[in-house]
């Protein structure tokens, strides 16, 4: 809260940001209602939709990027929970604050949207969606610690949203969640904001140095804006072949 401007208050602590989906469709999921994600998002929104009776609704994607009239259109008096990661993951692409707040606004009254923000720290400048949660009662966005700040295997992840959501979130979280270590770990990194900024720039570097190394190749990529690039080789066979090549370098 205090690294990022929040209200402590409405800050919860998961064991990675994929518990905190998981409480997410357990609070405000279950039978006969719908979640809905589009194609490429985290393997997780489905998962934890399933475990908690839900039926997963996934809706298509617009050249690899996120179609906000798609998932608008999918949306009925069913829907619960609607999540987006942005940027995502494995395309890297991303939608701009005003296609959010268009998304967010449109939804059906009892609806949710989530904001997965597990990249957003290699977006300069990019806040993961904080001025329209101050400014709506219907959007949470959640965090991690796996990427940027490579605490991958410690599973630390958080969550911010309007108040009631989190209360109720927190009704189910497990008092000792996280354990001292990680919290600890957790602070010393998020306090830590050079390593941050110096993980971005360097980040940022290498991943144009790689799309124009890849195209170079005749390997196309989208524009990323995570630490990744979805490299769209011709075939499937091309893509196995570099990669086994890959594996034996």
């Amino acid at each position: 809260a205090e690294v990022h401007g929040l209200d402590a208050a409405r800050v919860i602590c998961g064991v990675g940001s994929d518990e905190i989906i998981h409480f997410l469709c357990q609070c405000y999921a279950g039978p006969r209602d719908e979640v809905v994600f589009t194609e490429h998002g985290f393997l997780m929104y489905r998962i934890s939709a399933l475990a908690c009776g839900a039926t997963p609704v996934e809706v298509a994607e617009r050249d690899r990027t996120t179609d906000v009239d798609a998932i608008l259109k999918a949306c009925n008096r069913r829907t619960k929970l609607v999540f987006i990661a942005n940027p995502n993951n494995p395309t890297g692409t991303m939608i701009s604050a005003a296609e959010v707040e268009r998304l967010a606004a449109g939804l059906p009254a009892q609806a949710i949207l989530v904001l997965d923000g597990a990249y957003a720290e290699f977006v300069d400048g990019f806040d993961a969606g904080l001025n329209l949660i101050e400014a709506r009662s219907n959007v949470v966005m959640t965090r991690t610690f796996s990427k940027i700040y490579g605490l991958g295997g410690l599973r630390i992840g958080w969550g911010y949203g309007p108040k009631a959501i989190i209360d109720v979130l927190n009704r189910i979280r497990g008092p000792f969640n996280l354990s001292n270590t990680q919290l600890d770990t957790a602070e010393a990194a998020v306090r830590d904001q050079d390593y941050v900024i110096r993980c971005r720039a360097d980040n940022a570097r290498m991943r144009h140095w790689l799309a124009q190394a890849l195209a170079e190749l005749g390997i196309p990529s989208d524009t990323s804006l995570a630490n990744f690039i979805l490299a769209r080789f011709a075939s499937p066979e091309e893509a196995e072949a570099c990669d086994l090549f890959l594996q034996a370098q």
